[in-house]
């Protein structure tokens, strides 16, 4: 079966290259590198900051050129070792073929965004969100809906009645998970996330992300 064929069925660029036939990719094809482990465990990337969550979102955010990125942990899934990251290595960590979306936000929308990112916690819950050029902090101690206490874009609080092109992925901008108020007309359609990642992974390899702070939670849980 050809690519032209395959892509008209609706399969991702990634899909396409491992079914087309003579110019295949083989699953162990280096992308790219990483000098740092990219965490994405399921009580990490759920719960808190992860290097392969901002990895993730910094793709995302630097493909399309946004102010802000959001997406959710549970689109991230397979952590991957230090050193050469194959073409298997992005498919397990990004197993979902979800397209990379920008749309228009306020401030107070994106502080609701977090809001319901963080209702869950501390339960292993997919929509808990991972954030580029965005920087928040949560209080797990208070009842859902009150528990985001401070969000900063470019190191400065964020202005609430302002207007911001925020890049996420396709299900949270169709209300997947119950984000609704990310229901908006999309500005632009790059594509699959993985298609996205490999980009920015043959472009900027070796990546090396970091824990830097963009996520901090306060206070205790409540035990119910």
């Amino acid at each position: 079966m050809n690519q032209k064929i395959l892509r008209t069925l609706g399969f991702s660029l990634v899909v396409v290259l491992l079914l087309a036939g003579g110019n295949a990719l083989a699953l162990d094809t280096v992308v790219g590198e990483t000098e740092t482990y990219l965490d994405a465990a399921r009580e990490n990337i759920r719960t808190k900051e992860t290097t392969a969550g901002n990895l993730v979102i910094d793709a995302m955010r630097e493909f399309t050129g946004a102010d802000i990125g959001i997406t959710n942990g549970g689109g991230i899934r397979e952590a991957i070792e230090a050193g050469p990251i194959t073409l298997e290595d992005v498919l397990t960590l990004l197993p979902f073929e979800n397209s990379v979306v920008t749309v228009e936000l306020t401030g107070a929308e994106i502080w609701a965004v977090l809001e319901h990112g963080v209702s869950q916690f501390p339960a292993l819950w997919g929509g808990f969100p991972h954030v580029s050029n965005l920087a928040f902090t949560f209080d797990a101690g208070q009842p859902e809906g009150e528990r985001v206490v401070e969000v900063l874009y470019e190191e400065e609080p964020i202005d609430l009645e302002a207007v911001f092109v925020v890049v996420s992925n396709g299900f949270l901008t169709s209300g997947g998970d119950g984000f609704e108020m990310m229901m908006k007309p999309a500005l632009e359609d790059f594509g699959d996330m993985q298609e996205i990642l490999i980009a920015y992974l043959q472009e900027n390899s070796p990546v090396a992300p970091e824990v830097e702070g963009r996520i901090t939670m306060i206070g205790e849980p409540v035990e119910e």
